[in-house]
């Protein structure tokens, strides 16, 4: 059961019918028509987006989606760069507002005009007398994969600022030509550096989690599904089942028929496939090399920084 104002994301069902037939026992027959030219969909400053969508306006944040029934609108109003939705209120009481700045002048006219025109031929029993109980707020919440996406990339931007700073700082020092060649060498030398040390941290990570898994996780026999060919032989589809009878996918690259994976009893689809004993010192010994490449080229960098 969905009630009026917030709800996480997960009660999509719920999203579809408009409030205002709970409130009215019946659906709005208000809906926004444009003979002339579509209606324009209004992108404001930090993300901010306004459409139009048959009965209800839609407002889309980065970390919510306000849902505006049109039985709920008094009127839109554009002033210059902003739009502001104003909610219906009882006599005597100040009006809910929903407001969108640094948007196109030209679009925020048109937007309202078409609006506020459609408002203007709604009948009278189509006029409640709260239109903030009518407004839904769905939160949109991240996935633990959007969330270490969003990680990495502010990670990786946050280096590359960091060995660009470094670089022009080396090179401003030494001066000419000769500063040049050294923010350029300093440049190279810190990209492969911050590869190198995430390269080896990413695969130290890997090794620690297959040796927890491995021991402490559920091991099973996972069965190829598809084989796909790549430049380094083939990497193959393999299904396993957990406890609870549920098919989840692996990712392997040894093209057997079937291969043994360790899951995660408290998070069955974090799973990884076994090696052997041989294989995981190689992975091992090759991970810290790419760490102590990284940190030895790492000094370097520092070292030219602090001489210079």
């Amino acid at each position: 059961m969905v009630t009026h104002g917030r709800y996480n994301v997960g009660y999509e069902s719920a999203w579809r019918d408009p409030i205002p037939a709970m409130a009215t026992g019946r659906r709005s027959t208000i809906t926004i028509m444009s003979n002339t030219s579509p209606i324009p969909v209004l992108r404001g400053s930090r993300g901010t987006v306004l459409r139009a969508q048959g009965t209800t306006l839609f407002l889309g944040r980065p970390h919510e989606e306000v849902r505006i029934p049109l039985v709920a609108i008094e009127r839109i109003r554009a002033e210059g760069r902003s739009v502001t939705i104003e909610l219906i209120a009882k006599a005597g009481v100040t009006p809910a507002v929903h407001r969108v700045g640094g948007v196109s002048e030209a679009a925020a006219r048109v937007f309202a005009e078409a609006v506020n025109r459609a408002l203007h031929e709604r009948a009278e029993e189509d006029v409640v007398v709260d239109g903030s109980g009518l407004v839904v707020t769905r939160v949109l919440t991240e996935s633990p994969a959007e969330r270490r996406q969003r990680v990495v990339r502010r990670a990786v931007l946050t280096v590359a600022l960091v060995i660009v700073a470094l670089a022009l700082t080396v090179g401003l020092r030494e001066g000419g030509l000769s500063g040049v060649l050294l923010a350029v060498a300093t440049l190279i030398q810190g990209a492969i550096a911050a590869v190198a040390i995430a390269g080896g941290g990413a695969g130290m990570w890997a090794a620690f989690r297959g040796w927890y898994l491995t021991r402490h996780g559920i091991t099973v026999e996972a069965k190829n599904a598809a084989d796909t060919p790549d430049r380094l032989g083939s990497s193959g589809t393999y299904v396993y089942t957990d406890t609870a009878g549920v098919s989840r996918t692996v990712g392997g690259s040894t093209g057997a028929e079937s291969i043994q994976v360790a899951y995660d009893p408290q998070d069955p689809k974090k799973a990884v496939v076994q090696r052997s004993r041989r294989r995981t010192v190689v992975y091992i010994v090759l991970s810290l090399g790419c760490l102590c490449l990284g940190f030895a080229l790492g000094g370097v960098v520092i070292t030219a920084l602090i001489t210079s």
